[in-house]
């Protein structure tokens, strides 16, 4: 009798290998005082697309055979993004409430410098710090980067699940798929 896979387990070591480098890549960006550079999204974009690419690649060559449809590697994609994106909440809280409780001043600062090049009234700036400072409770920041971790990571795996899939053959998928009597 086959064992029934969930795909729950099996992308768990993949969540958490993205989860750990995407959490050591900010651990680096914020010792070296680039969490607020506007250029450091490049490489965090870059490297996590190329993560996620081989750990899609991996999982299908391990899992399925060396074969993968499009739904389910952007399934899989999704859910290792899941698991990667609680660990960097527990990253981000941790961060927020320990580490550096200071840094949400450096964030409302940085915000309202942006604004001020931006030519918005001192009025509007400060109503809109006003909101940001409530919403920037560690737990609030925990909650918004898994749902902000979740929606990119679909858009990347819709995106890196078009190079990772890789169809069967029919004759013999349909062999398998055949009903035992």
């Amino acid at each position: 009798m086959e064992q029934k896979r969930s795909i729950w387990k099996e992308t768990l070591n993949y969540g958490i290998i993205l989860g750990l480098v995407s959490v050591g890549f900010s651990v680096l960006a914020y010792m070296f005082d680039l969490t607020f550079k506007s250029w450091i999204l490049a490489p965090t974009l870059l490297i996590s697309l190329a993560v996620l690419y081989f750990l899609l690649r991996s999982y299908r060559d391990h899992y399925n055979n060396g074969y993968i449809s499009y739904g389910k590697s952007v399934g899989a994609g999704v859910i290792i993004n899941l698991y990667a994106a609680v660990i960097g909440a527990i990253y981000i809280y941790v961060l927020y409430a320990f580490i550096d409780p200071g840094l949400v001043d450096k964030t409302l600062a940085f915000a309202q410098e942006k604004m001020i090049a931006k030519g918005i009234p001192e009025s509007a700036i400060d109503s809109a710090t006003a909101m940001q400072a409530k919403m920037m409770k560690p737990w609030l920041q925990s909650l918004m980067s898994v749902l902000n971790g979740v929606f990119f990571g679909l858009l990347m795996s819709l995106i890196i699940s078009l190079f990772v899939m890789k169809k069967g053959n029919p004759l013999l998928d349909e062999a398998e798929e055949e009903p035992k009597q």
